[in-house]
């Protein structure tokens, strides 16, 4: 019963990465009711997500990075889809489905929506897009911008205490933020040295000479990795500002921001004024979850027995 490892590697054993096995052991270490919300976040993670989704989108919007699994909203939503590179060559690099991709109103940088005016959406959908920006802030002031007063912001995030590429990384914090932000010229060392920690927790390279060489190839393909790792705080850190950078106010409408969920989830309502609002603290959080993910396990235990 929640079987994590059958979820986060399905195949032959012999075939595990070495740094999916450290984090699967990982996992089993923990306690039974943190295993179980991770087992639900990520077995259901489509369905909770099309299910805040319906419940809150309304009108014309985006989703960025759909790709083959786009977000189901309700039938009176107009969506969208834009991505950073062309369906051609999602099939052509990374194998995926032809038939299965959604079709893209603009092959467009996530970070520049200048193809959209200020205000003129209703809702942005990004799920697991952010932590690809080396500048998150940025990234969400974009957002904010082309969103109108009372418009949404629907963002998932991975949560790095669990997947197995972020676990041993530490979360970026509200001053690298806000540097990463204002000082453009220098996210350049910053992001490679990002690179040269990840040679070094996920593939536990013990020659720097080898991690700056394989960080520097990924810098010249471009393969935009998790510059940065999320926990709840950084998630509050970047919306909070974003918000103060772009002079409005962004609202916590809803969502998921349990420490042991597969992703952050958090729905963001956009106002006039007035900063970060409603924030929910970890107390809500946890019994958002519980309440959230309480049928998904009961069905789970129903089914096993």
């Amino acid at each position: 019963m929640f079987d994590i490892r059958a979820l986060v590697w399905p195949v032959d054993d012999d075939t595990m990465k070495p740094w999916v096995r450290r984090f699967l052991d990982d996992v089993l270490s923990r306690p039974l009711f943190s295993r179980m919300i991770l087992f639900s976040s990520m077995e259901n993670r489509l369905d909770i997500r099309n299910r805040f989704a319906r419940k809150y989108l309304v009108g014309r919007g985006i989703e960025l990075g759909a790709q083959q699994v786009p977000t189901k909203t309700a039938e009176n939503c107009h969506v969208e889809y834009v991505d950073v590179v062309s369906n051609k060559t999602l099939v052509e690099l990374h194998h995926l489905p032809a038939e299965d991709l959604v079709p893209l109103t603009h092959v467009i940088d996530g970070n520049d929506l200048s193809v959209y005016a200020d205000g003129e959406l209703d809702f942005i959908i990004a799920n697991h897009v952010l932590e690809h920006f080396d500048d998150p802030v940025g990234g969400l002031c974009e957002w904010i911008r082309t969103v109108k007063n009372g418009g949404k912001l629907f963002i998932t995030l991975p949560n790095f205490r669990c997947n197995c590429y972020d676990v041993d990384r530490v979360p970026a914090r509200r001053d690298h933020l806000d540097l990463d932000y204002r000082d453009s010229e220098g996210r350049v060392a910053r992001n490679f040295q990002h690179y040269v920690e990840i040679m070094q927790t996920l593939f536990q390279l013990s020659d720097p000479v080898e991690q700056r060489r394989q960080a520097q190839e990924w810098i010249d393909a471009d393969l935009r990795q998790h510059y940065h790792v999320y926990d709840e705080e950084t998630v509050k850190d970047v919306a909070a500002l974003a918000a103060k950078a772009s002079s409005v106010g962004l609202r916590y409408v809803d969502g998921l921001l349990s420490k042991d969920g597969f992703e952050f989830l958090f729905i963001l309502e956009k106002q006039p004024s007035g900063g970060l609002q409603g924030w929910p603290s970890s107390m809500r959080s946890t019994i958002s979850a519980l309440l959230c993910h309480a049928p998904f396990l009961k069905r789970e235990i129903m089914r096993r027995q």
